[in-house]
């Protein structure tokens, strides 16, 4: 099968990998002249400067879409206005108008719109998902969320819709249910864009009838890589590392630790595996899985925790 990806950066070159792992032609695109020579070299794939050649291309039905935030809407509506079917990396767009003209083009072309909110296919996000449900840890209290590591200073992007983007999703999997009560706080030290926010928020617990709070901490000035969860229950408290893969449950009573045995995937991969089959298949998508309208709810989370952390800063 051809497949097209549109910017072969450093997440790009992750989704050509694994589409030559699965044993597809990749026709890839990108300013770079370097990154389009290592694709070429490393997994034979047809490099070409102007992506609208690989839109041309009346053989590749399905593209991932990899290039800079602001270009998401564009080139989305570009590709789908082409025929093609489209895993589009988060976010789906920076505000909600772009992301609703993304999504309303999707349904009426008919073409299979998939965000790269790839969380939702990590065994150890399924599995306290299926253990909050079975209500393992009892009522749920508070969830921490710890998204941290050093990056370069970026001029065109902040942190929320760049790094928020995970945890918001993986809350919204896994809990079913839009936050309340929003409130952000952020700065830039290095720069003007924010590069380290602290975001609050309510859940309603649908198991318990009771609000859950939420603290999400986002930096690009931790050199400390962290990607971790801490759900705290009435009767359990789960330590998750959502990249390894891996789920630690705390006894609150008597303190005893406990593994939960879980068999890590490779998230990328299963994304990429879904997308193309149902590229082909066409099936209807649901939520879990990252569709537009999943995608849509995303980015309106984000712009409202954007709209306070701006407007609280704009005050001081």
């Amino acid at each position: 099968m051809k497949v097209g990806v549109i910017g072969v950066g450093y997440w790009g070159k992750k989704h050509v990998d694994e589409y030559f792992q699965l044993g597809h032609d990749v026709a890839v695109s990108d300013l770079s002249d370097e990154n389009l020579q290592f694709c070429k070299l490393n997994y034979n794939a047809k490099p070409v400067k102007d992506y609208h050649d690989i839109l041309n291309d009346n053989e590749i039905k399905t593209i991932s879409i990899c290039t800079p935030n602001s270009t998401h809407h564009k080139i989305a509506l570009e590709s789908l206005n082409a025929g093609k079917n489209i895993l589009l990396e988060k976010p789906l767009a920076t505000n909600l108008k772009d992301a609703d003209e993304i999504v309303k083009l999707a349904n009426e072309k008919n073409l299979v719109l998939i965000v790269g909110h790839i969380f939702r296919f990590n065994n150890a996000i399924k599995k306290i998902k299926e253990l909050i449900h079975n209500k393992n840890l009892g009522r749920i209290y508070t969830v921490n969320i710890s998204w941290t590591n050093l990056e370069p200073i970026f001029p065109d992007r902040d942190i929320l819709f760049d790094l928020g983007v995970h945890p918001i999703d993986i809350l919204d999997n896994i809990f079913e249910r839009m936050p309340k009560d929003i409130i952000c706080t952020g700065e830039g030290f290095r720069q003007k864009n924010v590069e380290f926010a602290i975001i609050n928020y309510h859940l309603v617990d649908s198991f318990g009838g009771k609000d859950v709070f939420v603290n999400i901490e986002l930096s690009w000035l931790n050199p400390i890589r962290n990607r971790k969860m801490i759900i705290v229950g009435s009767e359990k408290t789960a330590l998750v590392d959502c990249v390894l893969q891996k789920i630690q449950l705390i006894n609150n009573h008597s303190g005893v630790l406990e593994d939960v045995i879980i068999t890590p995937n490779n998230t990328i991969r299963d994304e990429l595996n879904f997308f193309l089959d149902v590229s082909q298949n066409k099936r209807h998508i649901t939520s879990p899985i990252p569709n537009g309208e999943v995608a849509r709810r995303i980015v309106g989370i984000i712009e409202e925790s954007h709209l306070f952390l701006t407007q609280n800063n704009n005050k001081n």
